[in-house]
């Protein structure tokens, strides 16, 4: 936002009639912590009270409105040895991508907080989420209600449709593949005699991948071409495989990811072990990893990846190692929840893609993927 643009929020927001839950105005200074509070239970307001941002600003009196200016320095103050920024943005989680911005109005200085609304589940600062009543922090923990209603907030990117696409923009090979694993999947369903008779538009509808013809966000990162990558922007569907040992590679992953997965897994170096058990002749070969196993993982960290980061998926391989990691915090639960298999999630975060990629046989539905990984390596 450029001066203008600020003077002209500024002056909408100082017309309202006092501050609220998702604007508060400051004419003094601010700790490090409470900043950080601040920001926090305004994101959690703003998504309570269906504003897309929440503000901060510092110059402005509370009570009158006025622009008084503020000696407030945001990206001079520091937390320790640490810059006061960087030190917010690592103890927000989820993390969220809050803008500052210096203002000069007339001959005050003004330091605006553009702060998104958290989205599917409160924002935490230092591990507890805020929230705001009038003019009063609070912990969002004493009012389930809210915490209830921001975690019903969820918005679904992976169902939404893309304006400008069209089939001609998925990957043929790909989408005959997807008509392979569905038809596994659908063994002694009524319709299963139809598939092949099926139109591609009929199939991709029917295995909730496009939405009544019109290609969505899962249909491209499943089933895209590769030069298709630029509906998506700015977020990234990509894998990313990195050996990290005494050798040193790398190589990337694009979409379509329903065809690229299996590609990634032939990158590792999966070797094979001979052994005797005991009290028997013959020996057994088995491989380091099951091959299973790290495409559970893949697959989980494509269906669970936040999107809103724009990040990539990584796979480092080390030696006896192999780190899978995506953007986002885990959505419901903690690991430890779904080692034993006893936990089944009620919802999903890319709850679309999710349901895609369990038609494809790409991932299960019922939170046994992390228990079966677990159980398998084990036995190996």
């Amino acid at each position: 936002m450029d001066n203008a643009e600020l003077i002209k929020l500024v002056d909408e927001l100082r017309a309202l009639p006092k501050e609220n839950e998702w604007v508060e105005f400051k004419s003094g200074n601010a700790t490090t912590k409470r900043l950080g509070m601040y920001i926090s239970a305004i994101s959690n307001a703003a998504c309570i009270h269906n504003k897309p941002f929440g503000y901060l600003i510092f110059g402005i009196n509370d009570n009158t409105h006025a622009v008084e200016g503020t000696e407030f320095r945001f990206q001079k103050r520091k937390e320790g040895s640490s810059e006061l920024e960087i030190w917010i943005r690592r103890l927000l989680t989820p993390s969220i991508k809050f803008e500052f911005f210096p203002c000069s109005y007339k001959d005050r200085y003004l330091e605006v907080f553009k702060i998104p609304a958290a989205v599917g589940e409160p924002v935490h600062f230092q591990k507890m989420p805020h929230i705001r009543f009038g003019s009063s922090l609070t912990d969002l923990r004493n009012y389930p209600q809210y915490i209830k209603a921001i975690y019903n907030s969820q918005d679904d990117w992976s169902a939404k449709v893309i304006e400008n696409a069209t089939i001609d923009d998925l990957d043929k090979d790909a989408i005959s593949l997807a008509r392979e694993k569905f038809k596994e999947k659908m063994v002694g369903k009524p319709f299963f005699d139809d598939i092949d008779r099926w139109s591609d538009e009929t199939f991709l509808d029917k295995a909730k991948i496009t939405i009544n013809g019109q290609i969505s966000n899962t249909a491209i990162i499943l089933l895209g071409k590769t030069e298709s990558t630029h509906y998506i922007l700015p977020s990234v569907a990509q894998i990313t495989w990195k050996l990290n040992t005494e050798e040193k590679a790398y190589e990337h992953f694009e979409i379509p990811l329903l065809i690229f997965v299996n590609d990634v897994l032939k990158q590792i170096r999966n070797v094979r072990y001979k052994f005797f058990p005991s009290n028997q002749l013959i020996a057994v070969e088995v491989q380091k990893y099951d091959p299973e196993v790290i495409l559970e993982a893949l697959n989980n960290c494509i269906a669970h990846q936040d999107y809103s980061y724009n990040s990539r998926i990584v796979l480092t391989e080390r030696t006896g190692k192999l780190i899978f990691s995506n953007a986002g915090s885990f959505f419901e639960g903690s690991v430890e929840d779904y080692t034993t298999g006893n936990k089944t999630p009620k919802k999903y975060r890319n709850r679309w893609l999710a349901d895609a990629m369990v038609t494809l046989k790409m991932i299960d539905s019922m939170g046994y993927g992390i228990h079966k990984m677990y159980k398998s390596q084990m036995q190996r």
